[in-house]
Order: C-alpha cells, then sequence, then structure tokens
C-alpha cells in the first residue's frame, strides 16, 4: 500500500449510477435506488427531467419533512444509524444553509458535509512526535481504528473553530486556551463511497503544536487510547496498511508535507499527493 492508494481509496465514488437531487436548481445531493424510491413515495421529492426536486417550502417547513423522512427510514431500518446531531444542507462552500438534516442522512442522500480534524504534536530533539487516537470499539463507524487526535463532524450552528475548540475539549481534553492556538492549515476534499452512501468531505484542518507535558485525556467516550508516536512511524503505519480510519492517512500525508518531512526528494509521488489533497467535484 502507498500513500497515493488511500487518496485513491477516500475519493473513489463514480457518481454517474446515482440520481441528482435539487432545490430548484441547486443541486444538494445524489441518491441510489432505495432511497430515491423511498423519497418519492414520502414525498420528498419528485421526478424530473434533471433529476429529483425538493418540495418548494420554506427553511423550516424543509427542516420538518426532512426530520420525518429521517425518522421514518432509521425506524424502518433503511437508515442504519442515528445520531441526533442536525447538519447544515449546501450546495457549495459559500452557499447559506438552506435548511437541516439528521447527520447520518447525509450520506445516503449523498449531501456536501464539513468536519474539523486537528494534528496535535509536540517537537522534541528526535523530531516531531504526533498524537494518535484510537476510536472507541464502541462506535458506530470504523471501531478500534486509529485516527487524527481531534476530529468531528461540523454541525448546524457553530462555527468552524468553535466547534474545533468543543472537540478539542470533548475528545482529547484540550482546554479552550490551548485549543485556540489551534492553526488553521488548509482543506482536504474527497467523494467517498463505501457502497451505501456518498461523502462528499471538505475537511478543514489544523496543527497544534503542544507541550512535551501534556497528556490527552478523552471526555466522550469515542476514544478509547492515545499514544504519542514519531513521525516516521506513524507515516510507515500509513504506507503499510490501512489502521486509520481512511481520510485520516490523508490528514497527517498533508501534515507530513506542510511540515517537511515528505518531499520531493523522498517520496516519488510527492506533486501527485499535493496535488490531490483537494478533489471534490460536483
Amino acid at each position: 500500500m502507498s500513500y497515493l492508494d488511500h487518496f485513491n481509496q477516500a475519493h473513489n465514488a463514480d457518481v454517474s449510477g446515482w440520481t441528482p437531487w435539487f432545490q430548484h436548481d441547486a443541486l444538494l445531493g445524489y441518491v441510489q435506488d432505495s432511497f430515491k424510491l423511498r423519497g418519492i413515495e414520502f414525498g420528498l421529492w419528485r421526478e424530473s427531467d434533471q433529476g429529483l426536486i425538493i418540495p418548494n417550502e420554506p427553511e423550516v417547513a424543509l427542516n420538518q419533512l426532512f426530520a420525518r423522512f429521517a425518522k421514518e427510514t432509521y425506524e424502518d431500518g433503511l437508515l442504519w444509524s442515528w445520531v441526533g446531531e442536525p447538519f447544515p444542507v449546501k450546495a457549495s462552500v459559500t452557499d447559506p444553509t438552506r435548511f437541516v438534516m439528521e447527520r447520518t442522512l447525509t450520506a445516503p442522500l449523498g449531501c456536501l458535509t464539513f468536519g474539523v480534524h486537528l494534528n496535535g504534536y509536540v517537537r522534541t530533539r528526535q523530531g516531531i512526535e504526533l498524537w494518535v487516537a484510537k476510536r472507541s470499539q464502541h462506535k458506530p463507524t470504523f471501531p478500534g481504528k486509529l485516527d487524527n487526535m481531534v476530529g468531528g463532524g461540523q454541525p448546524a450552528g457553530l462555527g468552524l473553530f468553535e466547534n474545533l475548540v468543543k472537540e478539542c475539549f470533548e475528545e482529547a481534553g484540550i482546554s479552550e486556551t490551548q485549543a485556540n492556538q489551534a492553526i488553521a492549515t488548509g482543506t482536504i476534499s474527497y467523494r467517498h463511497t463505501d457502497g451505501r452512501g456518498l461523502k462528499r468531505d471538505i475537511l478543514y484542518c489544523y496543527d497544534l503544536e503542544l507541550p512535551d507535558s501534556f497528556m490527552p485525556v478523552c471526555h466522550d467516550g469515542e476514544v478509547e487510547s492515545f499514544q504519542r508516536l514519531p513521525i516516521d512511524e506513524v507515516l510507515s503505519i500509513i504506507a503499510k496498511s490501512d489502521a486509520f480510519k481512511y481520510n485520516c492517512n490523508l490528514v497527517i500525508i498533508d501534515f507530513a508535507i506542510r511540515h517537511g518531512v515528505l518531499t520531493g526528494d523522498n517520496t516519488p509521488e510527492y506533486a501527485m499527493l499535493c496535488e490531490r489533497r483537494n478533489q471534490l467535484g460536483g
């Protein structure tokens, strides 16, 4: 397995076989036949030459409509999990939130979604060491996988940095004062499917240099353990395995590029890795 393999795995979706759905002329997502047909039966959308069109209703009415659809499909077993967290529905990064829906519905409906991921690291005499989290075995998604020190989806009603500060404390016990020192470093984007849903994700990435004495403590039960590893050891794990959650590989590779650990001299695929950090289209 190579670094590039992880980008291929993350950006693996061909949407040509999916049906797009719209609000007026604004593309909001893609669905497969099971959710397409259920949505037609439910009155979530109607078919047109363009694709599927949702009702011309105000924001509050659409919030309620999609909430009822999420509840019904979850109770019927079509929607496979539930978080109870509203996510914003947008046509693009710059688009205002049009309405909200249950977080777990965003993948089967192929919505554009956002997240915040943080690389917590320590500078030592030997070089950079990276804090790595191991996801709880009780997580509904990717249980037991290695993860970034902090990461979370972007819910409705919070700013990106506000969400990062919240996630820092909940997942790693990083204080607000410490979290406020995090530096925004760019984005990672991809279009991924596991066969059940479509993840059109934009991850906002941050770096946070931590003191040697810092010890992370998880407060929300989502992390089983933490370990601090030399960056070369972390990269070796990535290069040889799929031990990390698929998108975290990309965030760490990006970190290694920006900090000069991976270079054009020591990494033959360096230029392609740089180019593919943002791959999201349509």
